[in-house]
């Protein structure tokens, strides 16, 4: 194990949060919000002397990171990053203690939304404004660990290659800058065109920039009680739906597009996911419950794909579980959402449609690309789906049996382990938007905070460190 090379770019991202903690810095000083400004500072001093400490030790071995190290430092970095977001909660005036403070931050660094802040309206802006930065930053690592590591041929924890050309394999690190920097552009630039919607539909801006590094990275914290609040008519709540296509399609999506390099037979899953949406809507709002805004449908099907599980208005009827199992799906390989994924889905339903035909014709040889283009299926990617499909409802089971032992119901426990593992709010739309985490105890919390980073970056990846680390394949 390189573990210099591991050190080095968890320095790379302690960085990143000082950059985030100048910001709130100037922020604070500008608006005049000086309560809390030395958390801001202690986190720029630590963030600063540990990440510039680290990229000292390893600035020399980064050749040599294997597909292994990348793995490890994936699954650290969203251990270890939330612990330096934390530093401004456990510091701030608002008493919060270390594991509520880490639950935060791990809940914002996997854009999943859960909080132990009963009433936001009693924290300062720069607070809510580090919240909303800690999902934006977490977006952005999943996808530097997707394109890179997780989604490439080599580990195939991911089939991102199955869609696209741009997972780089195992020297991705290697090249650490310019891959960076590619992704981050992109990131920046989608984020900035959300912003530029809310502004177009008259978000006031700090409303715009918070809700806007929720949109992008497919997350749950809002800089208000309610999303009501700030989506207060027809028009903005249409707006919010279409910045949470951003999280859904392929992250190069509207890059290509934008850029003239946009090839249809790259986007086919795209294509799948945007009918799946059209036609879920649709047949909402003309046969299930036709009395109801068509924008209130389409946000809760496109917020409920994204898992983010926003919405402004509850819908009024009991289909709870059709939108959970739209979490379950998520969106596209190369996104923020998070879920089991359409692709694989796909893959499993391809695969086992075949093999019952074969029972009744043997001698048939049969199709295995990928939507019917040049991308094919092979033993090892439907091994992997499979097994994400079945490590997923272990998980399940597992998670709900503990969250049973906290005075929870089994269908509350059982919805609350879905969104946990999707990373997706609770809210009206999944019928847990009165649970309060404040009050769940200290067992349970670190429970979902395991869970939580397991959503993210996919149990199938710790199987892949355990393979190689205990099993020494």
């Amino acid at each position: 194990m390189n573990y210099k090379s591991i050190l080095y770019f968890l320095g790379i991202y302690s960085l990143f949060i000082s950059f985030f903690s100048i910001l709130n810095i100037f922020y604070s000083i500008y608006f005049d919000h000086t309560l809390d400004l030395y958390s801001y500072f202690i986190t720029f001093i630590i963030s600063l002397l540990v990440g510039s400490f680290f990229c000292y030790l390893g600035y020399k071995h980064i050749q040599n990171i294997t597909l292994s190290d990348q793995i490890m430092f994936i699954v650290i970095s969203f251990v270890y990053v939330p612990l330096l977001i934390s530093i401004p909660y456990f510091l701030s005036s608002y008493n919060i203690n270390f594991l509520d403070s880490y639950f935060e931050s791990v809940s914002g660094i996997t854009s999943t939304g859960f909080s132990i802040i009963e009433d936001i309206s009693y924290i300062d802006e720069p607070l809510l404004l580090w919240r909303s930065s800690s999902q934006w930053l977490g977006g952005l690592l999943l996808l530097i660990a997707i394109v890179g590591t997780i989604g490439s041929r080599q580990s195939k924890i991911r089939p991102v290659f199955l869609v696209s050309s741009e997972a780089s394999g195992k020297n991705f690190y290697n090249n650490f800058n310019i891959n960076f920097i590619k992704i981050l552009l992109i990131y920046f630039l989608s984020t900035l065109a959300i912003i530029v919607l809310f502004k177009i539909s008259n978000i006031r801006l700090f409303d715009s920039v918070n809700l806007a590094f929720t949109a992008i990275s497919s997350g749950g914290f809002i800089s208000t009680e309610n999303l009501s609040d700030i989506l207060t008519n027809n028009f903005k709540i249409f707006i919010f739906s279409i910045s949470l296509l951003f999280p859904i399609f392929n992250f190069y999506l509207f890059f290509n597009i934008f850029t003239r390099k946009f090839k249809f037979q790259n986007h086919h899953e795209d294509l799948h996911l945007a009918l799946i949406i059209i036609i879920t809507t649709l047949i909402f709002y003309f046969i299930i419950i036709p009395n109801r805004d068509f924008v209130n449908i389409l946000l809760s099907i496109v917020t409920s794909i994204s898992t983010s599980g926003l919405v402004v208005n509850n819908l009024n009827i009991d289909s709870t579980l059709f939108f959970i199992l739209l979490t379950i799906m998520g969106g596209s390989l190369i996104a923020t959402s998070s879920g089991i994924k359409y692709t694989r889905f796909y893959i499993l339903l391809k695969i086992s449609y075949q093999e019952i035909y074969r029972l009744v014709k043997p001698i048939n040889i049969f199709n295995k690309n990928l939507y019917n283009v040049e991308s094919k299926i092979d033993d090892d990617d439907s091994k992997i789906a499979f097994m994400v499909f079945i490590s997923f409802i272990i998980l399940v089971f597992i998670l709900t049996s503990f969250l049973t032992l906290d005075n929870l119901s089994f269908e509350d426990s059982f919805k609350l382990s879905i969104l946990t593992l999707t990373n997706t709010v609770t809210s009206s739309l999944y019928g847990l938007e009165s649970l309060n985490f404040f009050d769940l105890n200290n067992f349970t919390k670190i429970f979902l905070i395991v869970f939580m980073i397991l959503g993210k970056i996919e149990i199938i990846a710790i199987l892949f460190l355990i393979k190689k680390f205990i099993f020494k394949e």
